[in-house]
């Protein structure tokens, strides 16, 4: 599974961590350039907080961070269920994406294993068909009891 790709959009801190460039700021951190994990991630965290960043400028640089650690670990840097319901949440669980979230899992669940995932999808799909082929006879059924009934 090779999901990174590099992604010349993202934003590059590369700027922020040359020598000289917080001159005159009362930072020291971004004086240096981090020597670990720990070091970038305080530094991370302090340009988050900066007020001038966008957060179209943000996001490609988490995405592509995430797409490093997919590729180089094979799985996610955390719990994509919890995410979901942590957005779903957020966003007071709107209807329409829920329900079209739902088609979506029921449809690729029933290509992976060829069978429906609710047996009730199955029998209601079959029994829509049902009345489909159904609806022209009753129809005509009760055109016959009316016709009978003014006779």
């Amino acid at each position: 599974m090779k999901l990174y790709k590099r992604n010349d959009t993202a934003l590059t801190a590369e700027y922020k961590f040359a020598p000289g460039h917080a001159e005159g700021q009362e930072s020291t951190a971004k004086n240096q350039i981090p020597k670990d994990l720990e070091q970038l991630g305080e530094l991370a965290i302090e340009m988050l907080y900066d007020k001038n960043l966008e957060v179209s400028k943000v996001r490609p640089f988490f995405w592509s961070l995430v797409e490093a650690y997919v590729d180089r670990f094979q799985l996610y840097p955390f719990d994509v269920s919890k995410m979901l319901f942590s957005h779903l949440e957020l966003n007071d669980y709107p209807k329409d994406q829920i329900e079209k979230l739902v088609a979506q899992l029921e449809s690729q669940y029933e290509k992976a294993h060829g069978i429906p995932l609710r047996e009730s999808t199955g029998l209601l799909e079959q029994q829509d068909k049902m009345d489909d082929e159904l609806k022209p006879l009753r129809d005509s059924l009760k055109y016959a009891a009316m016709v009978g009934e003014v006779e």
